[in-house]
């Protein structure tokens, strides 16, 4: 049935509405909020390794506001090294393996503790200075980590050198991506990453390995290679349920910063440039997802899955979700809910003409 000329109308004006109110007419993230951690936090200027630490007693330190930058909180014009805590009960189970704590942009580089176990870094402190300040802090969380029946404690090791300091904006919580149930086999979760490029001195002695187990989705940098810019590798292995090989797949690994060859059992499947989306974009806001062709995966024993990144500066790697493999259906759908529009009327004829 056709619709109505007036039904057009008044989705185009909320349409309109819409999408001049969000930048690149893409759709939000599709994240479900687990526990909302915006609020009072626990704050303290200085620095000391003690403060990571669930046991430590913060009850004499400031309260301040998350977000927000601390030189508005009655810190104004203080650079250097300050520490957030904060302590919170979850009521019930997690059906997840992981969860991503988001902490929004902080002012310039952090570390993040979560019940005394490193979680994530950006950016880097005193001895090699380097600002993340405009890149959003979502840090993999293992629910193992979590305790359902008890406190948690994060705690925000923050060393600022210049303007504003702190965690400064954005959504702060407890998240998952609700997209996951449209992946058929979930391939999130731990990666053997291998940086390919020669070192130089001063990145030799930063890693002292070049290959590492990482969480995959996260940047590279959040994982112990902050400052790294090139050639790096990621592989997986595993055993696909015979029953969806029967099905038309597809390989979804979300968002690459910048440029990827994918491979599978040593066959390539394509790279970022292989896919038929509008490429008048950076590279970095391409959803990711590759038809794998048939007789590639095996039914019986290991598959290898590589990913080979190419970092052309910023932040590097496999960094934002769902990764997994779809069957056909799901996977139209998630490409549908990942769809970008350059304007207004192509966001208008999609939605409500076609």
């Amino acid at each position: 049935m056709k619709k109505s000329i007036s039904h057009i109308i008044s989705k185009a004006l909320v349409a309109f509405v819409f999408l001049f109110t969000v930048s690149a007419f893409c759709k939000a993230e599709n994240l479900y909020t687990i526990h909302d951690l915006e609020g009072r936090w626990k704050f303290s200027i200085g620095d000391d390794p003690e403060w990571a630490k669930p046991g430590f007693d913060d009850s004499d330190w400031e309260n301040i506001g998350v977000p927000g930058a601390w030189e508005y909180q009655g810190f104004g014009n203080y650079n250097g090294y300050a520490w957030y805590r904060k302590t919170f009960k979850l009521y019930y189970n997690i059906d997840r393996d992981w969860v991503v704590l988001s902490l929004g942009l902080i002012d310039d580089a952090d570390e993040v503790y979560l019940n005394g176990h490193l979680v994530g870094s950006m950016g880097g402190m005193q001895e090699h200075p380097e600002t993340a300040y405009n890149i959003q802090r979502n840090y993999p969380i293992p629910v193992s980590l979590l305790n359902t029946d008890g406190e948690n404690t994060i705690a925000v090791r923050v060393y600022d050198f210049h303007q504003l300091g702190g965690i400064y904006s954005g959504d702060i919580g407890l998240y998952y991506d609700r997209e996951y149930k449209f992946i058929d086999y979930d391939l999130s979760g731990k990666w053997k990453l291998e940086l390919l490029d020669d070192l130089n001195a001063v990145l030799k002695a930063k890693y002292p390995s070049k290959t590492k187990e990482v969480f995959v989705p996260a940047y590279w940098e959040s994982q112990g290679f902050n400052g790294y810019d090139g050639k790096a590798q990621y592989t997986k292995e595993f055993n696909l349920n015979g029953e969806l090989l029967n099905d038309k797949l597809f390989l979804v690994l979300g968002h690459i910063d910048d440029i990827e060859k994918i491979y599978i059992n040593g066959k390539k499947i394509g790279s970022v440039y292989d896919l038929d989306r509008n490429q008048n974009r950076p590279l970095y806001q391409i959803f990711r997802v590759y038809e794998i062709p048939e007789g590639i995966l095996k039914m019986n024993g290991k598959n290898i899955l590589t990913v080979e990144v190419y970092d052309r500066g910023g932040p590097g790697g496999i960094f934002k979700g769902p990764i997994g493999i779809s069957t056909q259906f799901n996977a139209e759908i998630l490409m549908d809910e990942n769809r970008e529009y350059n304007s207004f009327w192509e966001y208008f004829y999609h939605e409500w003409i076609k």
